[in-house]
């Protein structure tokens, strides 16, 4: 699989105040870097309508916004931590509107891959340390070097 991680992915102090406006940012991005084709974040926004990707993290709300591989060029990871919290529906409990401080859009290429991709997240998203040093960090490298353990578990 393809490196995961980009610095030219993560976007800090995102003056963003919606999902959509998440979607937007990062889809921009992703489509000026080669990433993505033309209408990914259109994909992304009419996904998070139907099946919402906001999840309780063990310090702070998270979302894990993707959606099918259609316009994938290659595979990422990216990371928005906004200026201020964004709203966010739950995975699994769309009414719940939770306040995510850390956005970390997935874009796969290869739905093989998705499982192995979530289940390290999952490890992210549980250790609330990590969270807050990525949240908090105002050093690209530094949150590239947290997130490691996710490009070393999906390499595997």
């Amino acid at each position: 699989m393809a490196k995961l991680l980009d610095e030219r992915l993560i976007i800090l102090d995102a003056d963003i105040s919606s999902s959509e406006e998440a979607a937007r940012l990062m889809g921009a991005r992703l489509e000026e870097l080669g990433y993505v084709e033309a209408g990914y974040a259109d994909m992304v926004i009419e996904r998070e309508k139907t099946f919402p990707t906001g999840l309780p993290g063990k310090t702070m709300a998270i979302a894990l916004p993707h959606t099918n591989p259609t316009l994938v060029n290659k595979p990422a990871i990216g990371v928005i931590v906004p200026r201020d919290s964004v709203k966010y529906k739950m995975m699994g409990g769309p009414e719940t509107a939770l306040d995510v401080k850390l956005i970390m859009p997935l874009i796969i290429k290869d739905p093989n891959n998705q499982l192995s991709l979530l289940k390290a997240m999952m490890g992210v998203i549980q250790d609330g340390e990590l969270l807050e040093r990525i949240r908090n960090s105002r050093d690209k490298h530094e949150i590239l070097d947290c997130l490691q353990v996710i490009e070393d578990a999906v390499q595997e």
